[in-house]
């Protein structure tokens, strides 16, 4: 269950299980040389984590769309989110805590100095599930892990189809920018500072993603109308 578990999910985060796609359990079965039924059960747990719809009796199972509105809704709740890992984080880090910070951050910028996709998304993602789990709140780390789940299916859509790596230039500066001052502001212990600048990470993402839905305006993703519009951040949704 646990190889099937690690198999779909990875495929998910890379889009190689395209949003809406339907899952065969079987096929993933066989594919792995396993029965059905620790297929199904991996699947059923990333369901739980909202990475796949099950519907059981009708379709099977589904990897969860990614609809504007779905968007706008992920943002919202990460900002709210970040704001409140900052500040917990800020009165709570211990020296051990900034040091793993610290290494999940040269992984990152490593990631970023290769120009693999794939790693700037699943270490940025890592990254930011620590700075959760390092809050000491259940509730709080499980609530941001699963964002950080669907944002890292977003930052992959978004690093990967970039036109040209060089065109992330000065977006991955400001990433690597905003990672330091969060973690020297938990160093510091300063919330105001730390939820400043994890408010502010939070609008880059979304500001790259918008950029780049805006670019990439074809298929399910395209956009049109009052639909951009509505990926907002203040705390209402556009009519």
């Amino acid at each position: 269950m646990e190889r099937a578990y690690a198999e779909i999910k990875k495929q998910v985060m890379t889009l190689e299980l395209a949003p809406g796609a339907v899952v065969d359990d079987m096929q993933i079965s066989e594919r792995l040389g396993i029965s059905r039924t620790p297929a199904r059960e991996a699947l059923f747990r990333l369901a739980s984590e909202g990475l796949i719809v099950a519907d059981p009796g009708k379709s099977g199972f589904s990897v969860k769309p990614m609809d504007l509105l779905d968007i706008s809704n992920l943002f919202e709740a990460h900002m709210v989110a970040a704001r409140a890992i900052g500040r917990l984080l800020a009165v709570r880090a211990t020296p051990a805590d900034i040091a793993k910070l610290r290494r999940a951050e040269a992984k990152v910028v490593k990631a970023i100095e290769r120009q693999r996709p794939v790693e700037v998304a699943s270490t940025n993602a890592e990254l930011h599930r620590l700075e959760a789990t390092s809050t000491r709140n259940g509730y709080l780390g499980t609530m941001a892990c699963s964002i950080h789940d669907q944002g890292q299916r977003l930052g992959y859509l978004a690093f990967g189809g970039a036109t040209s790596w060089d065109s992330l230039h000065d977006h991955f500066l400001l990433i690597q920018r905003d990672h330091a001052e969060l973690i020297d502001a938990y160093e510091a212990g300063d919330p105001d500072a730390a939820e400043s600048v994890a408010a502010r990470h939070v609008v880059l993402f979304r500001d790259r993603i918008l950029s780049f839905l805006t670019e990439s305006a074809t298929g399910p993703m395209s956009l049109g109308g009052d639909i951009l519009p509505s990926i907002r951040l203040d705390g209402a949704h556009a009519k």
